[in-house]
């Protein structure tokens, strides 16, 4: 079975390749779970990206999470990670959390779910197709960030977080299919013979206590389940089975999704995860605070700023050997959070100070901005600026147009700009 899952992964990453290369793109646009908020949910546009997800919808309803062990490049990604730390003979400890739950139903509520309802809601909204909208490139990050996302989201959150570290904590795709996934008619089943051996719970690239779940309830009721089947292939006495079962036969209780305090207790396996639950709280505080500081900095997208989040956050409970690195980690932490936090405080104060006609307030907060943010954006010194021409500043308006003009030459406003200020001085 797991020779047609690879294969599977492998012509999925072709496919990918091809389309980013641009081969069919202007008949098939970009294809992205995103797709179904940012276009179906906002304005009602069905896309390839939006078929995609509902393909997922109801093929998860019956098989489960099958997209998610089968056609996810991301999941492969990381269980590549997780084969090739296995060959450098690491095997990281899977972080037993409640944050797994939590925080991708969280990004995917604040970031995709409610801003497009809201839009939605205030807009009007009628159904369109368009299969060739929007560009592939559109919503995909620059290659440096692209290449950030895939180190630090592929590999180094499964190091240091364990098996799939990107799926459990962050993916808000996962999340999102969830619901679908508790109500599948198919799932791993106890096909009866089991000597809990362990290799389930073991194996499993999602870091799920299999042997606990199949013992108890018969069945794998895990929701982060993808079905990729090493469970059943790998079960020496085949006790699981991938089986249907009628929906009206189906006993589901809502308390078979709650047993966090009794899983990863076998001591074949226990060795295997790290219980981090007593620090979930403060742990989530933490994980909030810094990836909505650093989110969007540097052109990060929600995903690599949660990544890196999920990671230093979890990285400022652990105690280094010294005690001069703890403190100097704590202190580059706190220190980054601040910065950035300022950062993204001034340049919301400096937009809205600059939408409302308050030029002077906008001058200060956008100059702390360019100050202090090492990327030069275009956009801050139009507005700079414009707020120096409007409060009869000519030579300043003069001065940062210009070098609005170095970084962004051919933008349509850096133009007018310079032409408003031109007829100004004739």
């Amino acid at each position: 079975m797991q020779y047609y899952r690879v294969l599977s992964l492998i012509l999925i990453h072709i496919f990918i390749l091809f389309h980013v290369l641009g081969l069919g793109q202007n008949h098939i646009g970009s294809i992205d779970f995103q797709e179904f908020f940012h276009s179906f949910l906002k304005i009602g546009k069905i896309n390839a990206g939006v078929i995609l997800v509902f393909l997922a919808l109801f093929s998860t309803l019956v098989f489960g999470r099958f997209f998610c062990g089968w056609a996810c490049h991301f999941g492969a990604v990381q269980e590549f990670s997780w084969f090739i730390l296995q060959k450098l003979n690491i095997t990281p400890k899977t972080i037993n959390s409640r944050l797994v739950v939590i925080l991708p139903f969280f990004i995917l509520l604040h970031f995709y779910i409610i801003p497009n309802l809201d839009y939605a809601y205030h807009n009007p909204w009628s159904i369109e197709l368009e299969l060739n909208k929007p560009n592939i490139w559109k919503f995909l990050p620059g290659f440096v960030i692209g290449l950030l996302t895939f180190f630090i989201d592929g590999f180094l959150i499964v190091y240091l977080l364990g098996r799939k570290g990107f799926c459990r904590f962050i993916c808000p795709w996962g999340a999102f299919l969830k619901i679908p996934a508790a109500l599948s008619i198919f799932k791993i089943r106890h096909n009866n013979g089991c000597i809990e051996s362990g290799n389930c719970t073991k194996n499993c690239p999602i870091g799920i206590d299999v042997s606990y779940e199949i013992n108890k309830y018969n069945k794998v009721v895990n929701t982060n389940c993808t079905n990729c089947m090493i469970c059943t292939d790998g079960c020496p006495t085949k006790a699981l089975t991938y089986s249907y079962l009628s929906p009206i036969d189906e006993n589901l209780k809502l308390s078979d999704f709650i047993n966090g305090e009794n899983i990863y207790k076998d001591p074949k396996t226990k060795n295997l995860f790290l219980n981090f639950r007593s620090k979930d709280i403060s742990f989530l505080v933490l994980v909030l605070i810094f990836g909505f500081s650093v989110d969007g900095l540097f052109g990060m997208g929600h995903f690599l700023s949660f990544g890196i989040s999920v990671i230093l956050s979890f990285m400022f409970f652990q105690n280094f050997s010294k005690k001069i690195l703890n403190i100097f980690f704590k202190f580059t932490f706190s220190f980054i959070v601040i910065w950035a936090l300022s950062i993204k405080i001034s340049i919301n104060k400096g937009l809205d100070y600059y939408r409302n006609g308050d030029f002077e307030k906008s001058i200060k907060h956008l100059s702390f901005v360019i100050d202090y943010y090492p990327n030069k954006i275009g956009r801050y010194y139009v507005m700079i600026a414009d707020s120096y021409y409007e409060i009869g500043d000519l030579e300043r308006a003069i001065k940062f147009s210009k070098i609005a003009k170095s970084i962004n030459p051919d933008h349509q406003s850096v133009k007018q700009l310079l032409n408003k200020i031109s007829k100004n001085i004739k």
